[in-house]
């Protein structure tokens, strides 16, 4: 049981750490037992509350719709005089722990695996960088580790204090929804649901949205200057793929064809990590998204075979504070032209090397080449076998339901054989997941941006902090699906050039929101990592203190509004 009592008015001192500790016992990975099990133990923390106590019809858990795996969203209405209504929300998935290594059985039990951690690391006689701060990291006391305490249990729990804090008020103005969902690292489908869900829900209980605020975690290396924050936008991420297209020939005569594993060799050397490889503006207000990476890259052949391979496929992800998908697609184009020009003039360079040490007695070959855009490599095929498209489609969602960037692979490859394509190229498209770029609206949002600003100056001068507003959350995030920045337009061009149909698109511009989403969370090192860790006194003293202080604000504006 946590012990709920609030220490004077407007004061929390609820143990956040425990709720936190409660929340990472359960094995919540996405897709997994313990993601459908999940809210069930939230349900119970949250009717702990003594509000929910008395009140347990006020909680409540929603099926998702055709989700197979049967998962639930959670919510709490925490109902206080008016209409007007904040949403405190989160998703409480997490990645896997296969990452523990030895450790593995302790993941999610945070003390144990603190002390497990320290005599591990203790008995190595030569640590990496990473290794010595998260020793000193532990050592301190500062940081608790665990899969999930930092992305984002702990998120989770402050909001839950802060949901506790707001029904010990008996003057409270406005009300407070708290919602938890699934598969954020997955493919979003419990926040795809909640949109709706909410919607219907603020309508069947007489509420007026205001606002919403995310939980999620920020990453900082150093003492918390860039992860103590307010984000009021989140960035949008894209993932272009580019198949390189070879000329196949037997690898005893290597230059009678061309590899395409040399042109994707050269577009991930040019691209990967490189902040600078897209013409386009990778800056706002100071900040600077995380650089693009490769996320796939393989052969498309499922066996060994001494031919050299037809083609290789890459998928890169792109974080940008581009909302125009368009420009970001141009530019990957762009860079797979000039690495397929690249790799076969360096080709030709070792041809005609190789052919002086044999006295002239290479023939060198010409090869042309082509950058082609998914659609026109479906007009292709289409003009052959009418409805391939389709046809292919299916058969790669049967064959690889989980992954929907294989079944873009395998897609696209197939296609090859009914476009007639012989000479090498790239073949450049669009695979899922899409998120939308998040942001205030700059006319609708001025004096909700205004209360927010103001808040955190009152904040930082009372607590003696220094939390900051910074425009966007540097990763994608649930935010994408609540406040999405995003066109028409934009979702036709996505879905013209998707190898895989993406019906979730549509969901983009359904059921608007129309209010702001900022995201108010704790800060930590190496989510996703073994030593996933959170930041103790922000996570569970500050944070909950912010995310009531902030909630007040709003709903009292609203008010008076």
């Amino acid at each position: 049981m946590v012990d709920f009592t609030i220490m004077g008015k407007n004061n929390i001192n609820i143990d956040t750490r425990s709720i936190a500790l409660r929340l990472v016992q359960v094995a919540s990975i996405t897709n997994t037992s313990g993601e459908v099990a999940f809210p069930d133990v939230l349900m119970t923390v949250l009717r702990e509350i003594p509000f929910f106590k008395g009140h347990p019809d006020h909680v409540y858990d929603f099926s998702i719709e055709e989700d197979p795996k049967g998962r639930r969203i959670v919510m709490a209405l925490a109902p206080g005089t008016g209409s007007s209504c904040v949403v405190l929300t989160g998703h409480y998935d997490v990645v896997d722990t296969n990452n523990y290594g030895v450790l593995e059985p302790f993941a999610f039990d945070p003390e144990n695996l603190t002390k497990r951690m320290l005599q591990s690391l203790s008995s190595k006689q030569a640590l990496s960088p990473a290794e010595v701060l998260l020793k000193k990291d532990l050592e301190s006391g500062a940081f608790i580790p665990g899969r999930g305490m930092l992305d984002m249990k702990s998120g989770l729990a402050a909001g839950i204090a802060a949901l506790a804090a707001f029904l010990d008020d008996t003057e409270r103005i406005g009300n407070i929804v708290y919602m938890a969902v699934p598969d954020e690292e997955g493919s979003s489908v419990g926040m795809k649901a909640a949109k709706k869900i909410l919607s219907t829900f603020a309508a069947e209980h007489g509420l007026a949205l205001r606002a919403i605020i995310n939980l999620d975690a920020a990453v900082d290396q150093g003492d918390g200057a860039e992860g103590k924050a307010v984000f009021v936008g989140s960035v949008s991420k894209l993932l272009p793929f580019v198949l390189f297209v070879g000329k196949p020939a037997h690898a005893g005569a290597p230059f009678d064809g061309f590899n395409p594993v040399i042109a994707a060799s050269v577009f991930a050397r040019d691209i990967e990590c490189n902040s600078e490889c897209f013409n386009i503006r990778t800056t706002f207000s100071g900040e600077e998204p995380p650089p693009p990476t490769m996320l796939y890259y393989r052969e498309m052949r499922n066996r060994y075979d001494v031919t050299m391979p037809w083609d290789v496929f890459c998928a890169l992800n792109v974080l940008t504070f581009e909302k125009n998908p368009a420009k970001i697609f141009e530019n990957v184009k762009l860079l797979a032209q000039k690495a397929l020009d690249n790799s076969i003039s360096l080709l030709y360079e070792r041809i005609s090397a190789f052919s002086r040490r044999q006295n002239g007695h290479v023939t060198i070959p010409k090869f042309s080449s082509a950058v082609i855009d998914f659609p026109e490599l479906v007009d292709r095929a289409e003009y052959v076998v009418p409805g391939i498209v389709e046809r292919l489609r299916k058969i790669a969602e049967k064959s690889y339901p989980e992954d929907k960037v294989l079944q873009s692979a395998k897609v696209v490859h197939e296609l090859l054989i009914y476009a007639h394509i012989e000479e090498p190229c790239a073949i450049v498209g669009l695979a899922p997941p899409y998120y939308a770029k998040a942001e205030l609206d700059s006319d609708r949002d001025q004096a909700f941006l205004a209360s927010i600003k103001d808040e955190l100056v009152r904040f930082n001068r009372m607590h003696e902090e220094t939390i900051k507003l910074r425009p966007f959350f540097p990763g994608i995030s649930d935010m994408s699906f609540l406040a999405p920045s995003i066109d028409k337009q934009s979702l036709k061009y996505i879905e013209q050039r998707s190898a895989v149909l993406q019906p979730d698109l549509k969901g983009y511009l359904d059921n608007p929101l129309n209010i702001p989403v900022i995201n108010i969370g704790p800060w930590g090192r190496e989510y996703h990592q073994s030593g996933e860790r959170v930041n103790r006194q922000y996570a569970f003293n500050v944070l909950p203190e912010l995310l009531f202080t902030i909630c007040q604000r709003l709903l009292k504006d609203s008010m008076q509004g």
